[in-house]
């Protein structure tokens, strides 16, 4: 037996086979729209913070292979860069978790490097490590390592080393220029003054320190006047 189909009629006698509209009951549109609006927002933020992810791992990767870098050299390389301040410090964070950023290993091969090759004293050192953005703890710390009596040898050879160039002027002049070259390599204080002493007197090779008193000078010294 065939079914029938039961349609409704309009008004003006046709059969109407479609859905009523749907009537949203008040606020449920509304919160629907901002719960897609957030997802969009939530999932092009990850997409974003993905792709600063790997500039930034390609930036500190091209700029480690160069030289080596202190936590804050690549901290400040990513501000520059505009890297999203989350994504930079996850960054760090991996750098130094594989040993690629290590502020104190770098700090210790600095100050070996420095003084063999410029005979830089104390203070010339801290503002080289404080320059290239090391902690100040760190810096502490390393020069903490120091031994002093191979600083005192470096110290009096530099000073020797020097004052064979100044051997055309008087006295007063060549120790003035002397004490100020020990000053910018880093060399301060009484200890400086003594080399150059001891240095334009021609006792600056054979130093061993052992006569050394802070303040004094050494029994050894046998001055001689420039004329």
């Amino acid at each position: 037996m065939p079914t029938s189909r039961t349609t409704g009629q309009g008004s003006s006698g046709r059969d109407d086979d479609t859905l009523a509209p749907v009537t949203y009951l008040p606020g449920v549109r509304e919160n629907s729209a901002h719960e897609d609006s957030a997802h969009e927002n939530s999932v092009r933020e990850n997409s974003e913070r993905e792709a600063d992810a790997r500039r930034a791992e390609n930036v500190t990767m091209h700029a480690i292979t160069r030289r080596g870098q202190s936590r804050g050299e690549v901290a400040e390389l990513l501000r520059r860069r505009e890297i999203d301040p989350v994504v930079a410090e996850g960054e760090l964070v991996r750098l130094e978790s594989v040993g690629l950023i290590d502020d104190r290993a770098l700090a210790l091969d600095l100050i070996d490097r420095l003084r063999s090759r410029k005979k830089l004293g104390m203070s010339a050192l801290r503002s080289e490590l404080m320059r290239r953005k090391i902690d100040r703890a760190v810096i502490d710390e390393a020069l903490s390592d120091s031994d002093d009596e191979a600083e005192g040898e470096m110290l009096h050879q530099l000073a020797a080393d020097r004052a064979r160039r100044l051997g055309s002027l008087d006295r007063a002049t060549a120790e003035r220029r002397l004490v100020d070259f020990l000053a910018r390599k880093g060399h301060t204080g009484s200890a400086a003054r003594e080399a150059a002493r001891r240095a334009l007197d021609g006792g600056g090779d054979d130093y061993d320190g052992s006569n050394d008193e802070p303040g004094r000078g050494s029994a050894r010294i046998h001055r001689v006047e420039f004329r």
